[in-house]
């Protein structure tokens, strides 16, 4: 789901109880020690008692707090593709030339939130909860043996994982004496026993609360009590924060300078971009966009910084390179495409429909493909997700520019999804996932494997584009062992992606970190970006440890 969403105004239930719980705190937020309560808030709306850590639609996950709880083996930072892992669970992890091995070795001293000591045999059977679970192994990771010798953890894989390699990083680990009589795809797991610098105290519909582990094994954290509240919207969620009720909140904010940071000098605002972008997923299979000259001229008309500017107010930053890499991967471009940048030009654009073919250029609905077919779109994307909406409109105004007549639909989220799943759409606009390489990006984008005919359900590849030697390579480079072998690679799916268009990227993806440093300092920052401000991810966990009171 897209990470900045927002969800359709409802019941105000939750809204009412958030705001009861802040006010019932003593000291206007005060905990009973004096210290502050760390509230964080998300727009996702009511939640169920569900603290399993390995279900993507558990309170704990949607809510950030499993990794309050819970730990993984290593730190990474998916705001950084160049910045070195630090160990954290695991002191050391060594993986083997190609990548199908890595050993790690478990730290010392870590003791479970019930006093009983975390031991490499712990992590292993982490691994293998996994590895036997089909529906927890969200990554498709393909596991082999698992074994324990002494403090050390061998995986093996079947496949070469170096594209994968923050998903092994970023596996939580569990402790086997509590959960090997459990059914992990069903246990809500309510009184959850982790290894993590907090312990769940209660949950409830108004909020749920944590406090600080005094046997953490990282030692004593300044934040003694964090708290965990949901809205129905990200206009409440915004209300609760102007008004000193939540201290961080993940969510869009349009106009963010205006409506956040003027309100209070200590509040901040950090939209760092991950390694993945936005994209017009447009269909390849049927429609308009079946033609790649139609593809090229609207890639051509749509503005890109305009998008930035007016879809996200300035937040976000447009995809320059026609790789559709944004900032934190120009390392990974090609030679043959460095310095080769997006060009708005609606003359441009008009003149490749004209020499491929088409009439009516620029005419008010008069476009007719080279066959004589009066051209249409239409663009979908949910009601109610703001930014996403204000550029598709935009887009859509760019392309009825081209003679094109144009539909902009915002159904409900429900019926959006099953729309591109389907390849019941023409054109979408849609966010990759991120990682340490461009790979997620052009998976997702263009590769065989996420390809299903049209009326059948795609997780990705959601315009059906098909190219043999694309996806060759993208496979080539998933199982190189070598920097020489991935470039070599790369170049041949930056080649396809920049000559058949089987997507039109547009914006950066950025990550929504709003806070206020009245209370407490030492959040990432542009200038200290030491990991991800996302505290749905495991940087949730690096950075309560680095919070400082303000005194």
């Amino acid at each position: 789901m897209k990470l900045w969403s927002k969800i359709a105004l409802g019941s105000m239930t939750v809204l009412a109880a958030a705001s009861l719980v802040a006010c019932s705190s003593t000291g206007g937020g005060k905990s009973s020690d004096g210290g502050h309560v760390l509230t964080f808030g998300k727009p996702d709306g009511p939640q169920t008692n569900n603290s399993n850590p390995f279900l993507g639609t558990s309170a704990a996950s949607v809510q950030g707090y499993k990794y309050a709880i819970y730990e993984t083996l290593v730190q990474y930072s998916d705001v950084d593709p160049t910045q070195k892992p630090q160990g954290w669970l695991a002191t050391d992890w060594k993986w083997n030339e190609n990548y199908t091995q890595v050993v790690f070795t478990i730290r010392d001293g870590v003791k479970w939130s019930d006093g009983k000591d975390l031991t490499a045999k712990d992590v292993a059977y982490s691994f293998n909860l996994i590895k036997k679970t089909a529906s927890l192994n969200t990554q498709s990771l393909p596991f082999g043996d698992i074994t324990v010798s002494g403090n050390k953890v061998t995986v093996n894989f079947d496949s070469n994982q170096y594209v994968h390699q923050s998903a092994v990083y970023g596996t939580i680990v569990v402790p086997e004496h509590i959960w090997k009589d459990q059914n992990a795809e069903k246990w809500t797991n309510q009184k959850p026993v982790g290894s993590g610098p907090y312990t769940l105290t209660t949950w409830s519909t108004q909020g749920v609360t944590l406090e600080s582990n005094p046997d953490y094994w990282g030692g004593e954290v300044s934040v003694k009590k964090i708290r965990y509240i949901e809205y129905n919207d990200n206009t409440s969620l915004l209300s609760a924060m102007t008004s000193g009720k939540v201290d961080h909140g993940f969510v869009y904010i349009a106009n963010y300078k205006t409506a956040w940071l003027d309100k209070n000098e200590a509040n901040k605002a950090w939209y760092p971009s991950t390694l993945g972008n936005t994209t017009l997923f447009v269909n390849n299979e049927k429609g308009a966009f079946k033609d790649v000259n139609f593809r090229k001229a609207v890639s051509t008309v749509i503005d890109r910084q305009q998008l930035a500017e007016q879809g996200t107010t300035g937040a976000s930053t447009p995809i320059k390179s026609v790789t559709g890499l944004p900032e934190s991967g120009k390392a990974f471009i090609s030679a043959e495409y460095e310095g080769k940048e997006f060009k708005t030009s609606l003359d441009d654009a008009k003149k490749i429909l004209t020499d491929a073919g088409y009439t009516g250029v620029g005419t008010k609905d008069g476009l007719k493909d080279p066959s004589g077919a009066a051209v249409s779109v239409m663009l979908t994307d949910p009601a109610g997700w703001s930014d996403y909406d204000a550029e598709l409109q935009l887009i859509g105004s760019e392309i009825q520019s081209l003679g094109a007549k144009v539909e902009v639909q915002n159904p409900t989220y429900d019926t959006w999804n099953d729309q591109i799943a389907k390849g019941n759409f023409d054109a979408a606009l849609h966010w990759t996932d991120s990682g340490f390489t461009p790979y997620n990006i052009y998976l997702d984008s263009m590769d065989a494997s996420f390809y299903k005919p049209i009326g059948e359900s795609a997780t990705y590849n959601f315009g059906r584009f098909k190219n043999d030697e694309a996806s060759a390579a993208i496979k080539d480079y998933e199982n190189a062992t070598t920097d020489e072998q991935r470039t070599k690679a790369l170049a041949t799916i930056e080649k396809v992606y920049v000559e058949q268009v089987p997507v039109i990227p547009v914006l950066e993806v950025p990550v929504w970190g709003n806070y206020t440093e009245r209370y407490y300092t030492g959040w990432p920052t542009k200038e200290d970006p030491y990991t991800s401000i996302n505290m749905t991810t495991p940087a949730e966990t690096l950075v309560l440890t680095k919070l400082k009171a303000v005194k």
